[in-house]
């Protein structure tokens, strides 16, 4: 695993401020982290007391076991598989995955997985929900540690990698833990963290550029379309967000080359 303090130094170059009255961008992602979680479980408290509040319709999806895949990006994906036995890895859950239980033809295994996992445990255990798959604790940068090389068919992430100190690595991570021939699909907010001024775990900006994949912050950016290039095939696009008019998806696909070694495996 990377230094994260080394990767606060690097990261600390660069970064702007705003006035007294206005924010500040975070000098890290690591900084007032334990805060920012803490935050981070206050919120779903919030929505777990109030069955959703505003956000009702998601919360009796979550919880519906026959409720289908949604996403378009992982119907395609599904779609496209020969199997019909299919497994899923949904990094960064929150305490009830967002992903679907059922989709035409297949049979799905979801493993949900969270930081924040034990938490929420606490939650769901208070008001007695027993969610269709029980979010695991696992933090993205340790998913190889956790599940090993080539173990799923899917791994896929929706607006919760900008949370993280370190979404590049969580993604190698996510391209490890599928098999070859496998696929990561991200669905993530473009910019986010500069939509949210970098409050709370708001701290990285996802992007397309010409196809290309980035992820940016002041003072670092990583094009994941040439990272990941010989490893996997990498598809980034945008869509519409209609809930955000201000803001789109940049909705990403990556396929894991047959014949390649996975980063990090043994």
């Amino acid at each position: 695993m990377r230094d994260f303090r080394a990767i606060a130094g690097r990261l600390a170059r660069g970064f702007g401020r705003r006035g007294e009255q206005g924010w500040r961008t975070r000098s890290d992602p690591v900084r007032a982290r334990r805060r920012a979680l803490r935050e981070e479980v206050d919120y779903w408290r919030d929505w777990l007391s109030n069955q959703g509040g505003k956000w009702a319709n998601d919360y009796s999806y979550r919880l519906d076991p026959n409720a289908e895949v949604a996403d378009p990006a992982l119907c395609e994906v599904l779609a496209s598989l020969a199997q019909k036995q299919v497994s899923i890895l949904d990094v960064g859950a929150g305490p009830v995955s967002g992903v679907g239980y059922r989709f035409p033809g297949k049979t799905l295994s979801l493993t949900p997985v969270d930081p924040l996992a034990d938490q929420y445990g606490r939650l769901l255990a208070k008001r007695g929900i027993d969610p269709p798959a029980r979010t695991e604790r696992a933090e993205g940068e340790r998913l190889l540690q956790r599940f090993g090389p080539d173990r799923f068919d899917i791994a896929y992430s929706r607006n919760a990698l900008d949370h993280a100190v370190d979404p590049v690595l969580i993604i190698e991570n996510m391209l490890g833990v599928v098999r070859p021939e496998g696929y990561v699909v991200l669905r993530h907010v473009r910019n986010e963290a500069v939509n949210q001024a970098y409050v709370q775990l708001h701290q990285w900006n996802f992007d397309e550029r010409d196809g290309r994949f980035v992820i940016w912050r002041p003072g670092y950016e990583s094009d994941l379309t040439e990272t990941l290039a010989g490893r996997a095939e990498t598809h980034c696009r945008l869509e519409s967000n209609d809930k955000d008019e201000g803001a789109g998806w940049v909705v990403c696909v990556i396929r894991k080359l047959r014949g390649e070694a996975t980063l990090g495996a043994p």
